[in-house]
């Protein structure tokens, strides 16, 4: 049996790439599917979810308020990335951030009941979300240091470490966007982008990708 469509969203998934194809069929019959416009939102702060999204189309960006009601960009998500783990074990718990659409997107929606269903019967799914939690505990970690401790310039500079492959870096979101991930002003992002070109660090190709030099 060949998986099709949202099937082989859900089979690219870590936390289901695991499961045999007759295993995930079964997690396949317990999704709902959503189709969502450009500037809708999957949950907000506040919201009580008891549900994992995992994207299969669009683009999808998680970000929270801080108390001077300033964006701060945790991630963006594209093809079987996934969010909403969290509501999963937080039981009534209101959810802190906020899942904007992007770009139109087709959402794979799993609850509660069905993953605690699914766990029970393959323990692996289990060991899978853990891991999952530790590497975005980890990459959540390394934010906050990087907010607090890193000026502009060093922290394009670890961006670029961090996210370049093959002598390339590709940004897979906006710029405006990417400065509110790395916690500054867009002005100041463009700034140092463009120190970093006069240095000689990276060399522009587009608005997109740069060709990294040092």
């Amino acid at each position: 049996m060949e998986l099709q469509g949202h099937e082989r969203c859900v089979s690219k998934v870590p936390i289901f790439s695991h499961l045999e194809m007759d295993e995930l069929e079964e997690v396949f019959q317990r999704i709902n599917h959503q189709s969502m416009k450009k500037g809708e939102y999957l949950f907000m702060a506040g919201d009580r979810s008891s549900s994992l999204f995992v994207i299969h189309k669009g683009k999808v960006r998680i970000y929270r308020l801080n108390d001077n009601g300033e964006e701060q960009l945790i991630r963006v998500l594209t093809h079987s990335d996934f969010t909403g783990e969290l509501s999963l074990f937080s039981v009534d718990e209101e959810s802190k951030s906020y899942a904007e659409v992007l770009e139109d997107a087709e959402v794979c929606r799993i609850n509660r009941e069905d993953i605690y269903g699914l766990m029970q019967k393959y323990p692996d799914i289990s060991i899978k979300i853990i891991e999952s939690f530790a590497e975005r505990l980890n990459d959540s970690e390394s934010l906050t240091t990087n907010i607090s401790l890193l000026n502009s310039r060093e922290k394009l500079i670890e961006y670029i470490r961090t996210h370049t492959k093959n002598d390339k870096l590709v940004l897979t979101m906006t710029k405006k966007n990417l400065a509110s991930y790395l916690s500054m002003q867009p002005e100041t992002l463009t700034r140092t982008f463009k120190k970093l070109e006069n240095e000689s660090v990276i060399k522009k190709i587009n608005n997109k990708s740069y060709d990294i030099l040092k």
